[in-house]
């Protein structure tokens, strides 16, 4: 059926960038599922308009880059903060 197409297509998709990442070695797929998995549930996804991830919780992903970008954003610290203090600046 044409419902089944789509989703062997995401199989299809899921397969191929797992053997990138193992760099062809088959047997090494498994290292890098997490990833793999990881980036297809973040992706937007046209027929969705949105991320799975997005779809499921009503949130937009967390990434590494958004973290990066949000410590460059506030302003340094003058003096030695503590604790609390450190988690009221970067809340």
């Amino acid at each position: 059926s044409q419902a089944n197409g789509i989703i062997e297509n995401r199989h299809y998709d899921v397969r191929e960038g797992l053997l990138k990442l193992s760099k062809g070695n088959e047997k090494t797929w498994y290292r890098f599922a997490h990833a793999m998995i990881w980036a297809e549930r973040v992706t937007v996804l046209k027929t969705l308009g949105m991320s799975p991830y997005r779809a499921v919780t009503g949130q937009e992903p967390l990434l590494p880059l958004d973290f990066v970008q949000a410590t460059w954003m506030t302003t340094p610290p003058t003096r030695l903060l503590s604790h609390d203090e450190l988690i009221v600046q970067h809340a």
